[in-house]
């Protein structure tokens, strides 16, 4: 695991392959990854995809919506070959994200909007 990639993110959808009980299994160990090393407030989506293979399924709809909701997540399957639902997992994540609030600068970081020394301006062929 990276915290870079996940360090400061809003939300997160952490996606498995419902003919896959490995991919499911490595979806959880992400969840819990997420849910001690990320950001507290962070909504959070466990998606199955590959639902349209729904005759080689391996996870069934009903364990991962159990896991999900013990761990506070919120559960959809998606097909990203028919595109089925895809577009869902995004607009619900925007609809539980907290309103956007004024950005803050990082700690110890100030921003100053100021020519810089020496600077003018702007000419052709000076």
């Amino acid at each position: 695991f990276a915290p870079m990639y996940y360090r400061g993110a809003a939300a997160a959808i952490i996606v498995y392959d419902i003919t896959s009980a490995d991919s499911f299994t490595r979806a959880k160990k992400w969840v819990q990854e997420l849910q001690k090393q990320g950001n507290p407030n962070m909504v959070m989506a466990l998606a199955g995809n590959k639902a349209d293979l729904e005759d080689k399924r391996k996870v069934t709809a009903e364990e991962a919506r159990v896991y999900a909701e013990e761990n506070g997540l919120f559960f959809m399957e998606t097909s990203a070959k028919t595109a089925a639902d895809v577009n869902d997992v995004f607009h619900e994540i925007a609809k539980r994200l907290p309103r956007a609030q004024p950005t803050q600068n990082p700690a110890g970081m100030v921003l100053v909007d100021r020519p810089a020394e020496g600077a003018r301006a702007a000419s052709c062929c000076s």
